[in-house]
C-alpha cells in the first residue's frame, strides 16, 4: 500500500522492468511501457547523463504524469456540469455503454489472447493464467486488486468505481463541497479506502473538476496567463527531475490547473485544429495500444544491434499511432455499428466532439468519460 507520502498508486505491486501483462517479455524500463511503475520505482542512478537520458526522464517522471489527473478532472467536470449523477438509472446506462463496454472488451480480448499464447507456446506472464487459479483470472479480467491484464486500462476501471461514487459526490458539491473536498482528499489521498480506487489522486481530481462544474467557475480565467502557467508546468518538471522527486502527487494536484490555460495556446491555431481533428482516434488508440506497443518491443529487441534505441523510443509510439488510426478508419468503415459499440459509441459519433475549448466548455477529443 502507498500513503499520501508516496506516489499514491496503489497498482504499482510489480517489480521494476515487468509490466502487469507481461512479465519476461524483457519490457524497456521507459514511459511506454508500464511508465507509471517504473517512474515509481526507478532509482536515481538509472537516469543516465546523456541528453536523451534527461529528456526521456523529463516526460517520463514528470510531464507525461500529469496526463491522468487531467483526463481525471475532465471527466468530472463533464459529468457533474450535465446533472448526471442526479440521474441515477440515465448514469448507470450511458456509463456502462461508454466506459464499461470498453473496458470489458478490450481487456477480456487480451486475457483470451494471452491465455491462448501461453497454452501455445508457454510464455508466461505475471498473470500466470495456467495453472487456473480465480483469483489471478478475477483481476487480469477486471482488476479488482491490480491492474487489469490490458495495463492502461486501470484509468477505466478506476473511473467506473467514480461512477459509482458519483451520486454521493454530488450530495457533497451541492450541499457541503468545501467539507467533501476534505473527506475526499483525506479518504483517498491516506488509502483510507483500501483497493477500492488504485490511483488515489483520481478521486480528489474528479471531485475538483465536480466543484468547477457545479459551482461555474471560469474556465477561461488564466487563459491570459497561458505562457506563464506553461512555464510554471515545465519548470515544475525540471525541479522534480533535477532533485530527483518521486512523488508526484503534487504536481498531479496543480498540474490541471497549469496545463488548462496553456492549452488555450492552441486556439484558433493550425496545430490546434489538426489536433481536434484528431481527436476522434484518441479513445480507441489508448484502450488498444499496449499489446501493439509490446510486438514493437519484442520485434527491437530482434534488431537493437542495428537499430538505436532514441529511434525506437521516438518511433515506436508513432508508428503504434499510426497503426491504429488506419485500423480504426477501416473498422469504422467496414463494420460501424459494431465498432461503435466496442468503444462506447465514439466512432459512431464521426469524431464531432461536444466539447470545445473555445468557449467555456471543453474541447477537442473522446474524453474517457
Amino acid at each position: 500500500m502507498h500513503s499520501f507520502n508516496s506516489c499514491n498508486d496503489r497498482s504499482r505491486t510489480y517489480a521494476p522492468g515487468h509490466c502487469p501483462a507481461y512479465s519476461n517479455a524483457s519490457l524497456p524500463d521507459d514511459r511506454w511501457h508500464c511508465r507509471a511503475a517504473h517512474a515509481a520505482l526507478r532509482s536515481d542512478s538509472e537516469i543516465g547523463p546523456s541528453l536523451f537520458d534527461q529528456v526521456k526522464a523529463f516526460f517520463q517522471n514528470a510531464g507525461f504524469r500529469a496526463t491522468v489527473p487531467v483526463l481525471t478532472l475532465i471527466s468530472g467536470f463533464l459529468l457533474f456540469r450535465t446533472g448526471l449523477d442526479q440521474q441515477w438509472h440515465k448514469l448507470a446506462t450511458k456509463k456502462a455503454r461508454t466506459i464499461l463496454v470498453p473496458f470489458l472488451v478490450f481487456n477480456l480480448g487480451l486475457l483470451a489472447a494471452a491465455y491462448a499464447l501461453q497454452r501455445a507456446t508457454g510464455i508466461t506472464t505475471s498473470y500466470e493464467l495456467i495453472p487456473f487459479d480465480a483469483r489471478t483470472w478475477l483481476d487480469a479480467a477486471f482488476g479488482l486488486t491490480r491492474s487489469p491484464i490490458n495495463y492502461p486500462l486501470n484509468f477505466l476501471r478506476d473511473l467506473i468505481v467514480l461512477m459509482l461514487l458519483a451520486p454521493l459526490f454530488g450530495l457533497f458539491l451541492r450541499k457541503a463541497p468545501w467539507l467533501g473536498l476534505a473527506v475526499v482528499a483525506l479518504v483517498f489521498l491516506n488509502n483510507v479506502d483500501g483497493l477500492l480506487v488504485l490511483r488515489g489522486l483520481m478521486p480528489v481530481m474528479f471531485y475538483i473538476g465536480g466543484m468547477a462544474a457545479v459551482r461555474r467557475w471560469n474556465l477561461q480565467a488564466l487563459d491570459g496567463y497561458a505562457w506563464l502557467c506553461l512555464a510554471a508546468f515545465v519548470l515544475s518538471c525540471l525541479a522534480m527531475l533535477h532533485w530527483r522527486v518521486t512523488n508526484v502527487t503534487y504536481l498531479g494536484l496543480v498540474a490541471p490547473f497549469l496545463i488548462w490555460p496553456a492549452a488555450s495556446l492552441l486556439n484558433g491555431s493550425a496545430v490546434g485544429r489538426w489536433l481536434q481533428q484528431q481527436s476522434k482516434y484518441s479513445f480507441f488508440i489508448f484502450i488498444a495500444h499496449a499489446p501493439i506497443l509490446l510486438v514493437t518491443w519484442m520485434v527491437f529487441q530482434k534488431l537493437s544491434g542495428h537499430v538505436p534505441y532514441v529511434v525506437y523510443w521516438v518511433g515506436a509510439p508513432l508508428l503504434v499511432v499510426a497503426l491504429l488510426t488506419v485500423v480504426y478508419r477501416i473498422a469504422a468503415y467496414l463494420m460501424p455499428s459494431a465498432f461503435a459499440f466496442i468503444t462506447g459509441g465514439r466512432a459512431a459519433r464521426g469524431g464531432e466532439s461536444d466539447q470545445r475549448r473555445a468557449t467555456p466548455e471543453l474541447a477537442g477529443g473522446h474524453s474517457p468519460h
